[in-house]
């Protein structure tokens, strides 16, 4: 796996498979030992609650296991876009040649992080809350 890391480092596409990996939160992944964090997006604090049903939940619990049903046992990819040394990696990541991102945000379970994507899934937000899917369906 060091090989990963050093490939990550490049900014190249790395591919890993679900065995490999474990979901740590609705946008941060942890492969062999680096944390990678889905770039562009902004999953809910811990404190914001969602109802589904009779269910009270934190909408971050939500979050992670959708991330975790959306990768499954599927190859992940990732391409590095933001790398510090003191943060976590943020890399763009694919399942099966859907962005992770894209399908995150228009799920309604993250939003997009403006400040760090330029507004790359704007779009798919606004959508997730007019249909008030996810964390906007009670809003």
């Amino acid at each position: 796996m060091a090989f990963l890391a050093a490939l990550m480092v490049l900014y190249r596409p790395t591919a890993v498979q679900a065995r490999d990996l474990s979901i740590v939160s609705g946008n941060m992944i942890d492969v062999d030992g680096m944390r990678i964090r889905l770039w562009g997006i902004r999953v809910p604090e811990a404190d914001v609650t969602c109802h589904r049903g009779n269910v009270n939940e934190s909408c971050a619990a939500f979050s992670r296991r959708v991330l975790e049903r959306l990768i499954g046992s599927e190859e992940l990819r990732c391409l590095v876009k933001v790398s510090h040394p003191s943060q976590p990696v943020g890399a763009q990541c694919s399942v099966q040649g859907a962005d992770l991102g894209h399908l995150m945000v228009l799920g309604g379970w993250a939003t997009d992080d403006g400040a760090e994507s330029g507004g790359f899934y704007a779009v798919q937000e606004e959508v997730a809350r007019e249909q008030r899917v996810g964390m906007w369906k009670d809003q």
